[in-house]
């Protein structure tokens, strides 16, 4: 399974939409993309904004969920 798979399998289960999907990107929902950077480590774009690196998928997802 790969980073994307994961990521993707992770949003289903906090039922975050997949609104775009590009190569190493996800587009989801209010205005977030996640950018697959390396085996593991997620960063988080809001906006044309870098919010954070996460390695954590759980809270990856808690977070758009809190603050959408």
């Amino acid at each position: 399974m790969t980073a994307i798979d994961k990521l993707i399998e992770e949003m289903q289960r906090f039922e975050l939409p997949v609104l775009n999907h590009q190569e190493n990107q996800i587009e989801t929902q209010a205005g977030y993309i996640i950018e697959v950077e390396r085996l593991g480590l997620y960063k988080l774009i809001h906006l044309g904004d870098v919010i954070a690196p996460f390695d954590d998928l759980e809270e990856l997802c808690l977070f758009i969920k809190t603050y959408s």
